[in-house]
């Protein structure tokens, strides 16, 4: 099976070539860009969040390493600190009875006795001589304990700022993504408002509906005041203001001023 698309993948490249010649490569990359280009306009901003937050939660396996070697590098500082610490005080030691020998045989005695025991001036001095050998010792390990604790505590400085810097930079790309996520949803909110479409003729019905409920209500209105103007309903407001009018006119016309004015006329006209 193997061997058959061996055969086929070669004979179909063979073919290519034949077809294509020396642009071969140069149609295969462009059809390899144009099938990513379109793969990569189809990805949803929403993939794009998921892929950046799985990305760094990706992060967090590398930040629990350094936060182990960190922590390791710690207790390896507290615990060469605290043999340095013990060395130091044994060495302390050492040298208080390295000094206490040493004024014993500042004397001319040839015997010394500690602690019930008899030793000779040359036993004591070669016992002096080796606890001052081991003491030089001891100061030379003590030293170098110092050392590699400074170079220890240098390099747990610069991973604890590295670790820092590391958690800040992953908590400032979590708040970038909450940001994107918030910017994302104002503008599918936006988005969904804008879709909305009213439709018109719908708009124009009601509207219509509208007009013609207020053209029947005008009718009954206008029905309602002729049938009082039927019923014989007087408007009284209207006639008297009417009347009046006429009365002043006529009385200005001829002259009419008073009320003896208005009886002459009447008398006149009835002789």
């Amino acid at each position: 099976m193997i061997k058959k698309f061996v055969v086929g993948s070669l004979m179909a490249t063979t073919l290519a070539g034949f077809v294509f010649g020396t642009d071969m490569y140069s149609y295969f990359t462009t059809a390899c860009t144009n099938v990513r280009e379109a793969v990569k306009s189809e990805i949803t901003p929403e993939f794009e969040l998921d892929r950046i937050r799985n990305e760094i939660d990706q992060l967090m396996p590398e930040i629990r390493q350094h936060m182990t070697v960190v922590a390791e590098q710690s207790v390896d500082v507290k615990d060469l600190d605290r043999s340095i610490v013990e060395k130091e005080n044994k060495l302390a030691k050492q040298k208080e009875a390295i000094l206490a020998l040493r004024g014993d045989l500042a004397g001319s005695r040839d015997k010394f006795t500690y602690r019930h025991v008899s030793y000779t001036r040359n036993e004591v001095e070669a016992d002096l001589a080796d606890r001052f050998e081991a003491f030089q010792n001891g100061e030379e390990a003590a030293t170098r304990d110092r050392q590699i604790l400074a170079a220890q505590k240098q390099t747990l400085r610069a991973n604890q700022r590295k670790l820092d810097s590391m958690m800040g930079r992953k908590q400032d790309l979590s708040v970038q993504v909450c940001n994107l996520e918030a910017r994302l949803k104002t503008i599918q909110a936006t988005e969904a408002v804008n879709s909305i479409e009213v439709d018109d003729s719908k708009l124009s019905h009601v509207e219509s509906m509208i007009s013609e409920l207020n053209h029947a209500l005008d009718v009954r209105e206008s029905l309602l005041e002729t049938q009082g103007n039927v019923l014989g309903r007087i408007p009284v407001e209207e006639e008297a203001e009417v009347h009046t009018d006429v009365v002043n006119a006529i009385d200005q016309h001829f002259g009419l001023i008073g009320d003896g004015a208005v009886s002459e006329v009447a008398t006149n006209t009835s002789l």
